[in-house]
């Protein structure tokens, strides 16, 4: 017996495990960058030694050190004033703006051709690189060879580029010309060039700008003395008529004039239409008295007349008569009845009597009012008249006087009109010749605009040594990403936890890598692996393991041959009665390398329904019975497979059996795979670790979910023992020492059958 039997008399008891990933920490993403980066590090270490062989050549021999060469030219903010010695405060209005147009004039066109033409035929190499170059070459194709590399265009190119700057310091008076530069000689001459062309175009614009402000001032000042000449004189000629260029009393004593006319002819015309109102009166009504006055004069003229006064006396003397009479006779008597008949006929006389007055004082007073009226009329329109004639010379009067008047008011006006234009005329005159004065004394002071310094080397940037640092951080940043994105793109898996976070199966366990384990420990260690899977089956919690189990796997090489044989060897040696299945029939290798009988490989004649007394081979004497499958048979499989008697010959075989571990051909490669699991019901996928593709492996459980197989997990092969699933296990039987093989993927999976030498090592099984 080998060492592999020595250890597994006893069964090794585990408790099952949640399948089910536990949460993650804070820090899971950075292990798994860690780890992907592991499994990739020759892909960083090669992309890193790439750019450094490439880029760190090329910085220090292609970069070198530049120079900043700056010149400054100052800009006096104030100067003073030759004459009272104040400051000009005024001349600039804002000085940073000022500042900052003197910068822009140091590289405007006109002092970049002057630069250009004082250093043509100087044979400096920052013109000659700039027009023989092959970048130069490039740039005049690019554009149409529109544009001559001459001087002027290289250094508005330069200046374009950032080469050479002008620029105002702030906080400062001046402004600072550079220049960066591979030669700084040849940038000192280059901004001296720049500086003194600036400073005769400044000096040349300034002498000219005081020269043409004097000229034009001077003009304006002859102008402007012909004006106040002419001005003077229209003054004499309006004051000579009144002897004077003063009107104002004058026109005050006419407006008095004036306005008493004015009053006076107000008064006539209220006087003429009084009597004009009066006038109609009279001519459309009659001339009345007032209805009192008029019956107070009625009554006194009526009580006046004799008959009238005559006959109220004989009236109240018979009424008193009567008024006795009825005192002392009864009523009825006649003579107190003609007393009363002669009252009333005495007052009816009596009333006619004053009717007849009343009408004569009528008719008389008519004749008197009609005269007055008459009288009143031509008083009335004599007046007219009058008042007519008064009012038209008043009128003819006012009009000679408002229009002397408004004459000399307009006189007074362009008198006073001529004074303010004189007046205006005479300060721009005096302003004119201060300036002109000012001018003159501004030419004798210091210029404004002078040379601050030379140009001299300013900074040296020398960045070979920061490029080459970036350099190693980017290319190792770079190794980095390339080994974490090939991790990314590899859909293969690698441990148990890829499988339950990309699938999301449960593992049932694990086998060791041969690699990662001491060759002496490597049997315990596998031996172990299969403890710990027969456990997890037996703890499942929907009733321990199934009966019969086929073993398949998404593809080829994945492993699924050699852990059927191997789990079917490690049930049996628990005491129990195993069968092993060899249900690939289009390439049957169990029965090849188990070394069964080729007359005993009769799976196909079970599967149709031949009963053979000894079917199935016993191997060796620990309970394992193995039912191969003839590889030259000529029945087609699946046509085998699909029949209706399948699954009953399979229930018929299984019935002498603890269980029934079938090893299938892979699922995505033929359909024999689905028909095993259909029949048996229970299934097992196996894949190999940085092999089987996460695709794979999830396309696989999608068709076992599609017919409604029980997948009870997932078993991954080749598993370092630090990723597998009792990583800890190996501690107990080794303090370390990995035993490495060069190759990615082992070929041969080790077999647990026991054999009967003990110098013979365990089989070797190709899935």
């Amino acid at each position: 017996m080998n060492t592999i039997e020595k250890h597994d008399d006893a069964l090794i008891e585990r408790s099952l495990i949640d399948f089910e990933m536990p949460p993650r920490p804070e820090s899971a993403s950075t292990s798994s960058l860690i780890a992907a980066v592991l499994r990739h590090w020759y892909i960083a270490v090669l992309v890193f030694l790439v750019m450094c062989a490439i880029g760190i050549p090329a910085i220090w021999l292609f970069l070198e050190p530049r120079y900043d060469v700056t010149g400054a030219i100052r800009v006096a903010p104030i100067l003073s004033n030759i004459l009272t010695g104040e400051a000009d405060k005024g001349e600039i209005s804002n000085y940073q703006s000022f500042m900052n147009t003197q910068a822009d004039m140091v590289i405007s066109p006109q002092v970049v051709q002057r630069v250009a033409d004082d250093l043509t035929g100087k044979h400096l190499t920052f013109f000659e690189d700039q027009i023989t170059g092959v970048g130069a070459e490039l740039r005049r194709k690019m554009k149409g060879g529109k544009v001559k590399p001459d001087a002027a265009n290289i250094l508005k190119q330069a200046i374009y580029d950032g080469i050479i700057t002008s620029v105002s310091k702030r906080d400062s008076e001046l402004v600072k010309v550079t220049m960066t530069s591979n030669d700084p000689e040849e940038a000192k001459k280059i901004v001296d060039a720049l500086i003194q062309a600036y400073m005769l175009v400044e000096v040349s614009n300034s002498l000219q700008g005081r020269d043409q402000q004097l000229t034009v001032l001077e003009n304006e000042q002859k102008v402007l003395a012909e004006k106040l000449e002419s001005q003077r004189e229209a003054i004499q000629q309006l004051g000579q008529e009144y002897g004077s260029t003063t009107l104002t009393g004058r026109q005050d004593m006419m407006l008095a004039r004036v306005s008493s006319l004015l009053a006076e002819q107000t008064k006539a015309e209220a006087k003429r239409m009084g009597l004009e109102t009066q006038i109609k009166l009279l001519e459309e009504e009659k001339p009345s008295s007032p209805p009192n006055e008029l019956m107070k004069m009625s009554e006194e003229y009526i009580n006046s007349d004799i008959a009238v006064q005559e006959l109220t006396k004989q009236l109240a003397q018979l009424e008193q008569d009567a008024i006795f009479s009825s005192q002392t006779m009864v009523l009825g008597n006649p003579m107190l009845q003609q007393k009363k008949d002669f009252v009333k006929t005495f007052q009816t006389r009596l009333d006619e009597k004053r009717e007849e007055v009343s009408k004569k004082f009528d008719e008389r007073m008519s004749k008197q009012v009609d005269k007055a009226s008459a009288d009143e009329l031509a008083n009335a329109r004599l007046d007219l008249e009058q008042t007519v004639v008064y009012e038209n010379r008043l009128r003819e009067m006012l009009a000679k006087e408002d229009a002397k008047t408004v004459e000399v008011g307009r006189k007074q006006l362009a008198i006073e009109e001529i004074k303010e234009q004189l007046a205006s005329t005479k300060e721009i005159y005096d302003t004119i010749g201060r300036r002109i004065q000012e001018l003159e004394m501004e030419r004798k002071r210091p210029a404004r605009v002078s040379v601050a310094y030379n140009a001299d080397i300013a900074n040296i940037w020398d960045k070979r040594v920061k490029f080459t640092m970036a350099l190693i951080f980017g290319a190792l940043a770079c190794g980095l990403f390339g080994a974490i994105i090939r991790d990314k793109a590899d859909l293969s898996l690698h441990t148990p936890d890829d499988v339950v976070k990309r699938i999301g199966i449960r593992i049932i366990g694990t086998t060791t890598s041969p690699r990662t384990v001491e060759q002496a420990l490597w049997s315990r260690q596998i031996a172990e692996n299969y403890q710990a899977i027969r456990a997890n089956l037996g703890l499942l919690d929907d009733g321990g393991m199934p009966k019969k189990l086929v073993i398949t796997s998404p593809g080829p090489r994945d492993g699924k041959t050699t852990f059927a044989v191997n789990l079917a060897t490690s049930i049996s040696r628990s005491g129990k009665k195993v069968l092993l299945i060899d249900g690939d029939l289009r390439k049957p290798d169990i029965g090849r390398l188990l070394d069964i009988p080729r007359e005993s490989r009769c799976l196909q004649d079970v599967l149709l329904g031949n009963k053979l007394e000894k079917a199935a081979c016993a191997v060796f004497s620990n309970g394992l019975y193995v039912l191969a499958a003839d590889s030259q048979s000529s029945i087609d499989p699946y046509e085998l497979l699909a029949s209706p008697r399948m699954a009953e010959q399979v229930n018929n075989i299984s019935e002498e059996y603890d269980h029934v571990i079938i090893d299938t051909p892979p699922v995505l490669a033929f359909p024999d795979a689905l028909l095993w699991a259909k029949a048996a019901g229970a299934v097992i996928l196996t894949g190999f670790a940085d092999q089987t593709t996460s695709p794979d492996l999830k396309k696989t459980k999608e068709r076992l979910d599609e017919i409604g197989v029980r997948i009870l997990g997932t078993v991954l092969s080749n598993v370092p023992i630090g990723r597998s699933y009792y990583r800890y296990g190996y501690g107990y039987y080794a303090q370390g020492g990995h035993t490495k093989r060069n190759g990615r993927n082992a070929a041969k999976r080790p077999l647990l059958l026991p054999t009967d030498n003990p110098d013979e090592k365990p089989n070797d099984l190709v899935s």
